[in-house]
Order: structure tokens, then sequence, then C-alpha cells
């Protein structure tokens, strides 16, 4: 009897410590993807990029800036709401520092 009950307790620790290996939120998939910037001007370039995520989960992202010698001339963070989608499109408006060359998403993370 003594066996059972021993085999009954590992058998429910190994159930319940999968599950909560399976909702831990760190295990979100989270991927962006940058599709395009825009120089507006010496201090202002528009980066567009894509973020791939579960529905219902909101977003932080660090977008940059960068000049000829891919030194950060611009960075910003944007706080994206939970989408009902798993891709969205954002548009982000980075102030620069000087002329920058291109833009992109540098990182994203779940908030």
């Amino acid at each position: 009897m003594l066996g059972w009950t021993v085999g009954i307790g590992i058998l429910l620790a190994a159930v319940l410590w999968v599950w909560w290996v399976g909702t831990d939120p760190a295990s979100t998939q989270l991927q962006s993807r940058d599709i395009g910037h825009e120089i507006v001007d010496e201090t202002t370039v528009v980066v567009l990029f894509e973020v791939s995520v579960d529905p219902g989960t909101p977003v932080t992202c660090g977008v940059e800036a960068l000049n000829t010698a891919y030194s950060i001339v611009g960075w910003a963070q944007v706080d994206l709401p939970a989408s009902d989608k798993f891709t969205s499109t954002h548009r982000v408006e980075v102030r620069t520092s000087e002329l920058a060359t291109t833009g992109l998403v540098s990182e994203c993370w779940v908030t």
C-alpha cells in the first residue's frame, strides 16, 4: 500500500510540475521583424516593424536609429497593447540627435 501512495504522490508532483512549466509567462513565443524605415529629416526616422506574440499579450519594444557608423543616434521605448491577432504591424517615430541612416526594432519583451 505504501508503494502505491508513493507512486501516486510522484505522479501528482510530475503532473503539477509539467502544468507549472507550461503556464510560465516566460515561455511565451515573441518575435519581431523589421519591415522598413523612412528618414523624415535630420532629427526624425520612422520605423515600421511587426511583432508576433500570442493574442492578448502586451509587449514593450525598444526601437533605435543608427548613423553611418552604426552608432545609436536615437532610441524610443514603445508599449504595445495586447492585440487579438498573432502578428501586428507598428509604425514608430524616433527622434534623433543627428541624421540617421537606418531605423530598426532592437528588442521586444513581454510586459
